[in-house]
């Protein structure tokens, strides 16, 4: 007992000298308390404090806390405060960043590309059942991830985009049909390809240039944005707004996976569970979001195409056909025609 006693007095000896000099570097720090141990996970995101994937972010880390009686808090640093995402995933993959909201970057597996192919999905109840953690979409990111050293806890859908433009796209429905506009695409072959392979004549322009781009006319239109940021940052230059649910972004829950198996199994779960309910609920937002933000469009005098799923996936099925087949040499002719066999 004396031996436990002195083991006890060592050890808060230790904890308060190393509280004195300002703790250590590890990314989820350690405490010893009378209630147990707990940990602190520092949280990456890349949004500022108002956006909904942030607003997120802190309500799964309410639910954490609450259900692991404090044990488990993350502290979310939004707005790329630790970097950007391309550096944030990698930092996750040490370890030396705990979680992330964040984009997917492709530098360290080309095979990520499967998240930027275009028309992918065109509808949100494609999005919803894929973006999930058991079905083969989530899956398959699921193993390239753990490729990292990196768990999936979820998902966040942020959105379907389209093309903004500052004069009509003649016959935009006509696969192959000269669109009449000089489109913006950003620095992506499988985009540009795609963007072609519709009808349109294309520039890469850096997304920091874009606006003046478009003033000046050496831009027409653009790829690349939700109706969100059409209307945020465009909707006194665009004109035109066409919902071609082209692409669908949705940023990814991670976390180290070193740490997550060193997790108990029941807080595991409670970890999954919080990631599952912000998954679902994203959809939801970003749903309403576009809506709400058409509207806002067509309030400014901006003209807004909808179009019917049946005409989105024939344009699909066209560009699937004849574009992903440019995508073989980086995602990969198997993984490409699986994702066919699965995904349709």
């Amino acid at each position: 007992m004396k031996r436990m006693k002195i083991t006890a007095l060592v050890l808060l000896t230790l904890a308060v000298i190393l509280a004195a000099c300002g703790g250590n570097n590890d990314s989820a720090d350690n405490n010893e308390d009378s209630d147990g141990e707990t940990v602190t996970l520092r949280v990456a995101g890349q949004n500022n404090e108002d956006h909904p994937n942030t607003v997120a972010l802190r309500k799964m880390a309410e639910t954490v806390a609450e259900k692991t009686d404090g044990r488990i808090e993350m502290e979310i640093f939004p707005a790329n405060q630790l970097g950007d995402y391309t550096l944030m995933y990698e930092e996750i993959s040490k370890g030396t960043v705990d979680m992330g909201l964040i984009s997917t970057p492709t530098q360290l597996d080309s095979r990520m590309e499967i998240n930027i192919l275009p028309f992918l999905f065109t509808t949100y109840e494609q999005a919803r059942e894929n973006f999930q953690l058991d079905a083969y979409y989530g899956q398959k990111l699921q193993e390239l991830h753990n490729e990292q050293n990196i768990e999936a806890i979820g998902f966040f859908g942020e959105g379907f985009g389209g093309i903004g433009t500052t004069k009509a796209i003649t016959d935009p429905l006509e696969y192959g049909a000269d669109k009449g506009v000089l489109l913006r695409v950003p620095q992506v072959n499988i985009i540009t390809e795609a963007a072609k392979e519709l009808g349109f004549n294309t520039v890469s322009i850096p997304y920091a240039e874009l606006y003046t781009a478009l003033q000046s006319g050496t831009a027409e239109g653009w790829t690349g944005g939700h109706p969100v940021v059409n209307y945020l940052q465009f909707r006194d230059i665009i004109t035109h707004y066409y919902q071609y649910n082209d692409f669908f972004e949705a940023t990814h829950l991670l976390m180290n996976k070193d740490l997550f198996d060193g997790f108990s199994e029941e807080d595991q779960k409670i970890i999954l569970e919080a990631g599952q309910v912000l998954t679902d609920e994203s959809f939801d937002t970003a749903e309403a979001a576009e809506a709400e933000y058409r509207q806002k469009m067509e309030d400014e005098g901006i003209e807004v195409f909808e179009f019917t799923d049946e005409e989105l996936e024939q344009l699909a099925e066209s560009v699937r056909e004849n574009v992903w087949p440019h995508a073989e040499d980086t995602v990969g002719k198997e993984l490409l025609d699986e994702l066919v066999d699965n995904i349709q």
